[in-house]
């Protein structure tokens, strides 16, 4: 009875194993995910809010860097990436933008770090957070201003 017992405990203890094992989750998953979960604008949507001097927070998420190369005018730089700075931007996002109800466009070069950056200020309550779809290189190739630092 211990014997049949303990193979039926192995039996369904192997069973819950394969039952429940999630698979990994590639870094395209989670871009996936990100950018089916958050909302977007375009960047004639955006252009507009600048010419009209909308209150809106411009967000550039790339290496400070690219920001200095070449950037939205207005826009403020906190990259998403892990970078020699040592800024992270979970912890620092509250410092750069503490009202969570602010309206922010977040954009990097193409629509990777900027949905993600989206996904996760949603997480921690940011009620108005979108990405601008296409990124500065769509930006750019529409002829729009940039300005360098």
């Amino acid at each position: 009875m211990i014997k049949k017992l303990g193979i039926w405990g192995l039996s369904f203890s192997l069973f819950l194993c394969f039952a429940l094992a999630v698979p990994a989750k590639t870094a395209d998953d989670l871009l996936n995910e990100a950018k089916a979960m958050v909302k977007t604008v375009s960047i004639d949507e955006v252009k507009k809010m600048v010419d009209s001097k909308e209150k809106v927070i411009l967000l550039d998420v790339r290496d400070m860097k690219d920001f200095q190369m070449g950037h939205i005018p207005g826009s403020v730089n906190m990259p998403r990436a892990i970078s020699l700075s040592g800024r992270l931007l979970e912890y620092h996002l509250s410092k750069l933008i503490p009202d969570k109800n602010a309206k922010v466009v977040v954009y990097c070069d193409f629509d990777t770090r900027s949905p993600l950056t989206v996904k996760t200020m949603n997480e921690v309550e940011y009620k108005n957070a979108a990405y601008m779809k296409g990124g500065s290189k769509a930006w750019k190739e529409a002829g729009y201003p940039m300005e360098k630092d």
